[in-house]
């Protein structure tokens, strides 16, 4: 599923700011997933999500990614709740820590 793509049309020197920067979107005219590392000119960035080589594309090929939920943040969050409710704050430090690795390495 996606959402429709929006841009900031200011520019500075031929590099643009835009909302998109560090955003996953669909490339429709290579059929891909990427994520948006930066806009120069007219020309979206993108890299792929497990790295490698960057492509170039234009505003009206993508549209921004919905990614669906992930079932370990879901479990994690429900432990952490879980381990609140019962008082056990030991528990729910260790599981907060635990979410946020997870969430830098597996969703940066």
């Amino acid at each position: 599923m996606t959402t429709p793509a929006t841009h900031n049309d200011d520019t500075t020197a031929g590099h643009q700011p835009d909302s998109l920067i560090g955003r996953v979107v669909h490339d429709h005219g290579r059929g891909r997933l990427g994520k948006v590392m930066d806009k120069v000119g007219p020309r979206y960035q993108l890299r792929p999500l497990d790295g490698g080589r960057e492509w170039e594309t234009d505003h009206d090929n993508i549209e921004v990614a919905v990614l669906p939920r992930c079932a370990v943040i879901d479990r994690l969050k429900a432990e952490r709740g879980k381990a609140h409710k019962e008082g056990r704050s030991a528990e729910v430090h260790m599981l907060t820590t635990v979410l946020g690795r997870h969430l830098r390495e597996m969703h940066p």
